[in-house]
């Protein structure tokens, strides 16, 4: 259970330094997630017909040479065991000669369109055999349980119909989106290096998220609110060019 796929760097996907933006690497993440999820029989159209849908929880990545623009990089993704209610997926992205250019970790549930509620794993059966290779031997997490009494500062993001999925809600590569464009001014040599993300509750159309952000130890530290209540929590560790 194991799927492979070349992608090409476009100048969408990188900022004005082109260094790849954190929303195209998502964006690959989950583009060859979903098409290994139709291989494997539980893709979108496939799961549309139980009224159920597949939900990213957490994601983590971390760059360890930056990506080619404007030339071909390979990814590849394969599921971990599932667990009662989770799936975690990895990933590895690779220039030509198959240096390891970035490597990251999702966590995803199913849930029930009409309830919203989580469908229990043992409803999801795959064909074929687990990779026995990891880069995350832990857990991941449900939550990251950052402290909003330690906020700083804060910043606020009205979702747009650009930023809705088909699943009805804010896409998960949208949120950093929101972080970068607010973080970093034109002219920077910083880049984000690495992620981690934990969405704690959807946000649709029109919503108002506050956001929240101060420095826990080397990472830049954000938590989202929408009407009081926690959507988002994010840490990115920045880096020089």
């Amino acid at each position: 259970m194991k799927k492979t796929m070349e992608f090409f760097v476009h100048t969408k996907d990188v900022d004005y330094n082109d260094i790849i933006r954190p929303t195209a690497i998502l964006d690959m993440f989950q583009d060859l997630a979903g098409l290994h999820a139709e291989d494997l029989g539980v893709g979108y159209q496939d799961l549309k017909e139980k009224n159920y849908a597949w939900v990213v929880l957490y994601q983590r990545y971390e760059i360890k040479k930056i990506p080619p623009y404007l030339d071909t990089v390979q990814l590849v993704t394969w599921p971990k065991p599932k667990n009662r209610l989770e799936f975690e997926r990895e990933y590895l992205l690779r220039d030509k000669e198959e240096q390891v250019l970035v490597q990251g970790i999702s966590n995803w549930v199913i849930i029930d369109l009409n309830t919203r509620g989580l469908v229990r794993s043992d409803k999801i059966n795959f064909n074929g055999e687990y990779e026995n290779f990891t880069n995350y031997p832990e857990k991941c997490k449900r939550k990251l349980g950052l402290d909003p009494q330690k906020i700083i500062d804060t910043f606020h993001y009205k979702v747009t119909l650009e930023d809705i999925d088909h699943n009805g809600h804010m896409n998960n590569a949208r949120y950093i989106n929101i972080i970068q464009n607010h973080f970093f001014e034109y002219g920077s040599k910083e880049y984000i290096k690495d992620v981690e993300i934990a969405y704690v509750k959807e946000t649709k159309h029109k919503d108002e998220i506050q956001i929240g952000h101060f420095k826990l130890e080397d990472k830049e530290a954000f938590i989202g609110f929408v009407n009081n209540e926690i959507c988002f929590e994010c840490l990115i560790g920045v880096d020089k060019l």
